[in-house]
């Protein structure tokens, strides 16, 4: 049993604790500025206890860091493979690799890019200084995400100066800035994204790995365990939303388990699950979409769930009521099946896509999904996935793919909701690939800043493979709901997938404007337009793609194809246009099958105005062909492309369209002939019997395919009351 003294002891460490934490509540005054004693008070360990309760704080302190040295449970986690700001993937790298990456960092080469942080004269990193344009670039400097590449060189090599860098750069970024009192997401210091971050990547692994340097002496530990109270009580009170939120509920969930020692670590790790178990439900749609719609923002917040999932499986922790591995298998689920036959990632909204493929295949192993296996090892291992073409209702994304090998017809076609702030207006865009060659794609994002001019054409219309109107862009942004997406079961598109077609329709009709991030206030919205597009997929060979403008007043319509940019654009007779690399490799043909008052024509790198750029990363672009078709004058029209790909050596130079009356003329017509015979195609919005050409259906989509001798080759249709 306790003595008295130890029992008064215990009643006055809680009422010293409470009166901190009472202070702490209203200001948030740093643990940096409690005396030793009181700080020390807010562990749970029986020795540090007994020499506080003795009035030894010395001794105290001592064995708390002694404690640390001797811990074996829980063990210290492995840093993380993926360093996502410096473009590292660690598990590609040998130990002289992270040696000599480590020894950039000692040179200040601590970002992927050529840029250092400016060095004060007294040898510190200047942690609010900026080189570059991007608040971005500050905020991964605050990140510290460096630290584990140097604590992995020191545990290989024993250099004392990896240490020295740590403890140095820990120490001056701890004294130089001081946690907030409040919640401000304009800091690039303690943004709560930020704060996070730098307890689940870097401070935790880097506490760990450096904890026997002499360099890191018992006063730089002690330093550096209050700043990391500090970091968890300003996460635990604060947070923000979306995939913010997830990169600050693992900084939290990861001190709790790691740092069991601190008597508030259970609760921040309650904290954490409830939030986590709230934002699974709020956050991912029932098919394994973000709401935020972007490829990119899908794999981050995989990443962050996935650290969770490992996290709650080490330490037998689990969610009462949500299934965060059914969650994410989902997740990865979606991202396997939008991948592109070059096994590369289509660029939707905001993200850069930093992730590769590569990383498909743990979750195989994680799940037991050879789907995911192949997809992961770009086919080298598994099983291809079952379904080819695929819809994603929810997140508004249909894939139309012939088959899993690098040579397939691919296309992608966005009909999803805006996304949140990360969203792009992009409604109705589309991607192709065919035969190892992405031709049309999504130009990126290249930079979150608001004030640069790119950042405007990177998130507007004109960056994407959709219609302009009058030169204006689609401005659901400044619709502030489209701003706070929620999840949800979703029904974006009217979606048919079958063995001999995929067909897909979406509609526009949100208003086109002069596009900026934030409505300006006496902005006007052109509002009698909609665009209707639709696809159909005749597989294996082709996509015939119906744009449908209808307006009360008359307009000037454009349709945009951003190539790729290695792809170079070949103009040919009746406005055609051939997409390719090299003239004998392979080739996409975009032939127009209405060419009264069309005119095509193309851009290439402008800047006024800013149009045909491609970006490869952060703040990186290049130019990049984009081809536009053009009607003006016309209030309601229909634009028909042909998108025909054929393979390296071939042409399609016989290839043509043309319409076909409907009788009765409910629907659209067309024949397609190529060198091995004739297809005749049908779309109608009802059921009842029509003839097109030769042959008569009933069907809201229909086909006929015929050799050159008019033998019927196959058949397919499709009822719309089904």
């Amino acid at each position: 049993m306790r003595n008295p003294f130890e029992r008064g002891y215990t009643l006055a460490r809680t009422t010293l604790k409470r009166a901190w934490l009472r202070r702490g509540a209203a200001r948030l005054i740093s643990a940096q500025a409690m005396p030793d004693p009181a700080f020390l008070a807010l562990f749970d360990l029986e020795a540090v206890s007994a020499h506080l309760a003795r009035g030894d704080a010395p001794a105290a302190k001592a064995a708390l860091l002694d404690h640390y040295r001797r811990r074996t449970l829980p063990a210290w986690p492995a840093p993380s493979m993926m360093i996502t700001d410096l473009r590292l993937d660690l598990d590609q790298l040998s130990r002289a690799e992270i040696v000599d990456r480590a020894n950039a960092i000692l040179d200040y080469r601590i970002s992927y890019s050529t840029l250092k942080p400016r060095i004060t004269p007294a040898g510190h990193i200047d942690w609010r200084f900026n080189p570059t344009s991007s608040r971005e670039w500050l905020r991964r400097l605050n990140r510290h995400q460096w630290w584990p590449v140097l604590g992995l060189a020191y545990s290989h090599t024993g250099d004392e100066r990896y240490a020295v860098a740590f403890v140095t750069q820990m120490l001056d970024w701890i004294v130089r800035n001081p946690p907030l009192s409040r919640k401000d997401e304009k800091s690039p210091v303690w943004r709560l994204m930020e704060t996070g971050l730098r307890m689940s990547v870097a401070w935790i692994p880097a506490f760990a790995l450096f904890y026997t340097s002499p360099s890191f002496t018992d006063a730089a530990k002690l330093m550096m365990l209050k700043s990391i109270y500090d970091h968890c009580r300003f996460l635990a009170r604060f947070k923000t939303n979306r995939n913010h939120l997830l990169r600050e509920i693992n900084g939290l969930a990861h001190v709790s388990v790691y740092f069991p020692e601190f008597i508030d670590a259970k609760a921040w790790q309650q904290i954490a699950l409830d939030r986590l178990e709230c934002e699974l439900r709020q956050q991912i749609n029932p098919d394994g979409s973000h709401i935020e719609v972007s490829t990119g923002y899908q794999w981050l917040v995989v990443d962050e769930l996935g650290k969770a999932y490992d996290l709650l499986r080490m330490h037998n922790l689990s969610l009462p009521n949500e299934n965060l591995a059914a969650r994410l298998e989902s997740m990865y689920q979606l991202l396997a099946y939008v991948i592109r036959p070059d096994f590369r990632f289509p660029e939707l909204n905001d993200g850069f896509l930093l992730w590769p493929n590569s990383r498909l295949a743990r979750a195989g192993e994680v799940f037991g999904r050879a789907d995911f296996t192949y997809v992961g090892t770009a086919g080298g291992q598994g099983d291809a996935p079952p379904q080819t073409s695929v819809a994603f209702n929810d997140g508004g994304l249909y894939v139309m793919r012939s088959d899993w090998t690098k040579e397939a017809r691919y296309l992608i076609f966005d009909a999803g909701p805006y996304g949140g702030p990360h969203g792009h207006e992009d409604k109705l865009s589309i991607e192709v690939c065919a035969f190892g060659q992405p031709f049309v794609v999504d130009p990126g994002s290249y930079s979150y800043e608001e004030t640069d001019p790119f950042r405007l054409y990177f998130v507007g219309s004109q960056g994407h493979n959709t219609a302009l109107v009058d030169g204006l862009s689609q401005v659901r942004r400044w619709n502030k709901a489209h701003l706070n997406p929620q999840a949800g079961p979703g029904n974006h598109a009217v979606w048919i997938g079958q063995p001999d077609f995929d067909y897909v329709a979406a509609s526009y009709t949100e208003g086109y404007g002069v596009f900026q991030l934030h409505r300006p206030p006496a902005a006007a919205i052109v509002n009698d337009v909609s665009h209707t597009r639709r696809i159909l997929f005749v597989k294996p060979d082709y996509w015939l793609m119906i744009d449908e403008l209808q307006a009360a007043a008359l307009h000037t319509y454009q349709l945009l194809f951003h190539a790729a940019p290695e792809v170079a654009p070949c103009f040919g007779p009746e406005q055609r246009v051939v997409l390719g690399t090299t003239p004998d490799g392979p080739r996409l043909y975009l032939i127009p099958v209405d060419t009264q008052n069309l005119q095509v024509s193309s851009v290439t790198g402008s800047e006024a105005p800013i149009q045909g750029w491609y970006s490869t990363g952060h703040l990186d672009k290049v130019p990049a062909s984009v081809v536009l078709y053009e009607r003006k004058g016309c209030a309601s029209t229909i634009l028909t492309t042909l998108l025909y790909p054929c393979a390296a050596g071939q042409t399609a130079e016989e290839v043509s369209i043309a319409p076909l009356e409907v009788s009765p003329g409910d629907g659209l017509a067309f024949v397609v002939t190529t060198g091995r015979g004739r297809d005749y195609l049908l779309l109608s919005q009802n059921d009842r019997a029509k003839r097109f050409g030769p042959y008569q259906s009933s069907g809201g989509v229909a086909g006929v395919r015929t050799d050159r001798h008019g033998n019927v080759l196959g058949q397919f249709e499709w009822k719309t009351s089904r």
